[in-house]
C-alpha cells in the first residue's frame, strides 16, 4: 500500500518509534550508511542497520531510499513522475512480475512535493562489477534471464494500459522529460567531453531533443511491454555467488517496445569491444529466453526498433550530469562512457548517419 504524508524525507528524519510501527517489530536502536551515492540515481539511499528489542545480538539490515537533495534532480524527477512510477511498481506489479527484486517493506509519497520514501531488503551485492568498467559476458546472461522473464510476463498486455501512472513512450510527460534532459543535459556533456566530440557529433546534439521526441514516437508504434527503463550496471545487484542478479531502481519503469530494454543495456553495459563481439550471439540468448519465459519471440519481434533505441543511452547519458554534480570525477566518467558507447552503438547500427540526415530537415 503506498501511503501519504507525513514520513520521514531525510535519513537524519528516522527515529526508532517510526521503524518499530513500520516493521513491526520494537526497534531498540539503529545506524545509517549512505551507500550508491556515485551511481547516478534519483535518489539517496541508506543502508539501514536495526537492532530490535527481542534480538539485542542480531542486527537487520535494509535499506531506505529518499529523493534527491539536489533541487534540480527533484524537480526533473516529479516532473516525470518517476518516484510515484517506482513505488508503484512494487506496490501494484512486483508481485506478478517474477523478476528478482528486492522485497519492499513500506512505500510513502508525497504528490506536492516529489518526496518519497522506499523501505526494502537489503542485498549484498558483488562491488566489484562497475558500469564504467562494463560487465562481463557471463553477467550480461544472468541479465538477460531477468530481462526477458519481465518483457514476457507483459508482452502486449492490456492490463498495462489501464494503469493511469505508467506511461507509454508517447505520453506527453514523459516525452515532456526526456526531450528537455537531453536539451538541458547536452551542453553539460559538450563541458565535460570539451573537444573530444568531433565536429559531426557536435551537429548531431545541437537538435537532440528534437531527435528524442521522434524516436519516442516511432517506437512507441511498437507493441508494448513491461520496461525498466534503466537497466544498467549501477541499477544491477549482482549476487556474490554469481549466480544471479537482483533488478533495482525502478523509477524508469515504463510501457515501452522490449527493445528499449534490450538496446540500452547491450550498448551501456558491456565495453563498445564486448559490445560487438557478442551483440548477435546476446540476441540470440535473448530470444531463446524469451521462449523459455513463455512468449514465443520472432527474430522481427526482437530486432524490432532495436538500432533506433540506441539513441536512448545518449539521452540518459545527457541526464547525469543533472542529477549529480558533473565536478565529480565517477559522474563524468560515467557520462562520457554512457554517452560514447550510445553514439558508437548508433554508428555501428547505421543510425548515427541515418538521424545526421534526419537532423538536415529538422
Amino acid at each position: 500500500m503506498l501511503n501519504s504524508p507525513p514520513f520521514p524525507i531525510l535519513p537524519e528524519d528516522l527515529t526508532t518509534n517510526f521503524l518499530s510501527e513500520k516493521l513491526g517489530r520494537p526497534v531498540n536502536s539503529f545506524e545509517t550508511t549512505r551507500i550508491g551515492a556515485d551511481r547516478g540515481m534519483f535518489g539517496v539511499i541508506v543502508k539501514i542497520e536495526v537492532v530490535f528489542d527481542d534480538d539485542p545480538g542480531q542486527s537487520f539490515p535494509l535499506t531506505a531510499k529518499f529523493a534527491a537533495p539536489r533541487e534540480g534532480s527533484l524537480v526533473s524527477a516529479h516532473r516525470g513522475g518517476l518516484y510515484e512510477r517506482e513505488l508503484k511498481f512494487y506496490d501494484e506489479l512486483s508481485v506478478q512480475t517474477p523478476v528478482s527484486v528486492p522485497i519492499p517493506y513500506g512505500t510513502w509519497y508525497d504528490p506536492d512535493t516529489g518526496n518519497f520514501l522506499l523501505l526494502q531488503e537489503f542485498i549484498e551485492e558483488d562491488l566489484t562489477i562497475d558500469q564504467v568498467h562494463g560487465i562481463g559476458i557471463d553477467d550480461a546472461r544472468l541479465v538477460l534471464i531477468e530481462m526477458a522473464r519481465l518483457h514476457a510476463t507483459w508482452w502486449d498486455d492490456s492490463q498495462l494500459k489501464s494503469l493511469p501512472w505508467l506511461p507509454g513512450l508517447n505520453k506527453k510527460t514523459r516525452v515532456v522529460n526526456l526531450s528537455t534532459n537531453a536539451a538541458n543535459g547536452w551542453p553539460l556533456l559538450c563541458e565535460i567531453f570539451e573537444d573530444e566530440f568531433t565536429s559531426d557529433e557536435k551537429v548531431f546534439g545541437k537538435t537532440l531533443a528534437n531527435r528524442v521526441k521522434k524516436m519516442l514516437f516511432e517506437l512507441g508504434q511498437l507493441p508494448e511491454t513491461l520496461t525498466h527503463g534503466d537497466l544498467r550496471a549501477d541499477n544491477l545487484l549482482f549476487h556474490l555467488s554469481g549466480e544471479g542478479v537482483t533488478l533495482v531502481d525502478w523509477q524508469g519503469v515504463g510501457r515501452a517496445p522490449a527493445s528499449l530494454d534490450l538496446a540500452y543495456f547491450i550498448s551501456q553495459c558491456l565495453t563498445i569491444e564486448d559490445r560487438r563481439k557478442y551483440e548477435s550471439e546476446l540476441l540470440v540468448q535473448y530470444r531463446d529466453e524469451l521462449n523459455n519465459a513463455g512468449y514465443l519471440a520472432t527474430e522481427d519481434e526482437v530486432r524490432a526498433g532495436y538500432s533506433e533505441a540506441m539513441l536512448y543511452g545518449l539521452v540518459i547519458a545527457c541526464s547525469i550530469p543533472l542529477i549529480m554534480d558533473p565536478e565529480e570525477y565517477r559522474a563524468s566518467k560515467l557520462a562520457k562512457t554512457m554517452a560514447r558507447r550510445s553514439i558508437e552503438a548508433m554508428r555501428d547500427h547505421g543510425q548515427f548517419e541515418k538521424k545526421k540526415r534526419e537532423g538536415e530537415s529538422l
